[in-house]
């Protein structure tokens, strides 16, 4: 242990410098971990449409406040970070790779739409940039990378989460979530309707797709009785089969997200600013 902390010792100047957009559960944890020196990183500047949740967390890493999107991706910045929406990557994606930023997708429901995947891809080779997305709240992903190179057959999310995680989109689909009284299976089909119709829960079920390849079938279950996010992974490919349980605290401040999906993006920063890279 002394000879990696010697080692990690030589790379200390390596400063990441960041720029957060989206002000919510995600951009709160990051900016805590940075003040924290988790992270050999500092944050630049916030943008959120809500200019106090923006100002709120400035207070604590004296981070500029921007004005937009535009004006942010403009400072002098080596990663933008995405925490906002589905709806918002695009814009944001885009404004970052062509100001020559690195993004890091949080949102990474967004894509399910292959053509902005596509289109996002073309302009990261074009720039030279690099467009990263985390694991999330779910493991194996490095597995599942290495399944692809053989003949994926099947891909299957089992999700089961507190009824208060679901509370939102449950209402939007006309659902009661306080007449759910015994785990209930809420939604069953493809990714692609999945993400729809639950845009801020299964975002993992998206990323699953994306590392396999392949899309997923999703099954989302809201169970009243449990405190915990569990995501069950089933991937069978030619070069074998991977099954994995992964059991999630729920973010602090927003239960529809796994803490997980908060320490992954950190993980990933962590990465980025390190000389050592480890897993697929």
């Amino acid at each position: 242990m002394v000879v990696f902390s010697k080692f990690k010792n030589r790379y200390s100047d390596m400063m990441l410098k960041i720029g957060i957009v989206g002000c919510g559960a995600i951009a709160s944890f990051i900016s805590k971990m940075v003040v924290k020196k988790k992270i050999n990183a500092k944050i630049v500047a916030y943008y959120d449409k809500n200019i106090h949740k923006a100002e709120k967390l400035s207070k604590i890493t004296n981070a500029e406040v921007c004005s937009s999107v535009d004006n942010l991706v403009e400072k002098d910045i080596d990663l933008v970070v995405e925490a906002a929406s589905v709806k918002a990557v695009e814009e944001i994606a885009i404004k970052a790779l062509s100001n020559n930023k690195d993004i890091l997708i949080m949102s990474v429901g967004a894509f399910v739409d292959k053509e902005l995947f596509l289109k996002l891809y073309n302009l990261a080779k074009e720039k030279g940039r690099k467009i990263y997305l985390p694991s999330g709240a779910v493991a194996g992903i490095d597995a599942i990378k290495s399944l692809a190179l053989g003949k994926i057959e099947e891909v299957i999310l089992k999700t089961t989460k507190p009824v208060e995680g679901l509370k939102e989109a449950l209402e939007n689909k006309g659902v009661d979530p306080n007449k759910i009284k015994e785990p209930t299976v809420v939604f069953e089909g493809d990714v692609f309707d999945a993400i729809k119709q639950f845009p801020s829960n299964i975002n993992v079920s998206v990323m699953l797709s994306i590392a396999s390849e392949f899309p997923a079938k999703v099954v989302i279950i809201a169970d009243p009785k449990i405190k915990t996010n569990n995501h069950e992974i089933f991937v069978k490919s030619s070069i074998g089969t991977l099954k994995v349980l992964v059991k999630n605290v729920p973010c602090e401040e927003n239960p529809k997200t796994s803490a997980l999906a908060a320490y992954s993006a950190i993980r990933i920063i962590k990465d980025i600013s390190e000389p050592i890279e480890i897993g697929t």
